[in-house]
């Protein structure tokens, strides 16, 4: 088998892991105005739902074609968003770590606060890169989608509790790579629930 041909198992993986470390840096171009993190968060998932299913076609187009059709649901979720997952790990912080023991109830409230945040977070982006929706729409189908999907939603939480360990560690240096590959392995998750309420006949998909 000669390796080097452009389809062979080897060439196009490698195509694949060259594709999911261009995705993650388009994502941190779209995101370096933090407002706009939930509009690159979304274009990237619109360029990856479609690239685990080896139909992702022109990257970069593809990326800001989708940035700009969901800039404005994009900074209407993900702003509130980003500013309620901050403000619940300051108090989870602030009653749980500095508050030694002392606040037991606070410490569980905001940490189930932040979990439910964070939850809601990991669906909501890949649901508007997936889905036609309002506002509110979008954000109950995620809530949905993360309580219906308990076992999904814990393996969710744990790639982005790795991934934040990962580029605090790092010292931030790894976010240039690790966004697209980990939002691959998510986008293959997500296609996995799209597809049986697509096929359950539960929802269309009409992007």
């Amino acid at each position: 088998m000669n390796f080097f041909t452009m389809n062979s198992p080897w060439m196009r993986g490698i195509l694949k892991i060259v594709t999911l470390l261009y995705v993650g840096i388009l994502w941190l171009i779209g995101s370096l105005p933090l407002i706009t993190t939930g509009v690159s968060t979304t274009a990237m998932y619109e360029v990856l739902l479609k690239a685990a299913k080896d139909q992702e076609g022109y990257i970069g187009k593809g990326f800001f074609k989708a940035y700009k059709n969901n800039l404005r649901q994009g900074i209407s979720i993900g702003a509130p968003l980003l500013i309620t997952e901050i403000l619940f790990s300051v108090n989870l912080f602030y009653y749980g770590i500095l508050g030694k023991g002392k606040f037991t109830l606070q410490t569980a409230v905001f940490a189930i606060l932040l979990m439910a945040a964070a939850a809601i977070s990991s669906y909501v982006f890949p649901v508007m890169a997936k889905f036609e929706n309002t506002i509110p729409g979008h954000i109950r189908m995620a809530a949905a989608l993360a309580v219906r999907n308990p076992g999904w939603t814990f393996v969710l939480l744990v790639i982005r509790v790795l991934t934040l360990f990962t580029i605090w560690f790092f010292v931030y240096f790894p976010i240039l790579f690790i966004m697209g590959l980990l939002g691959y392995v998510q986008a293959v998750i997500f296609n996995h629930i799209f597809d049986l309420l697509i096929d359950g006949g539960m929802i269309t998909e009409i992007r």
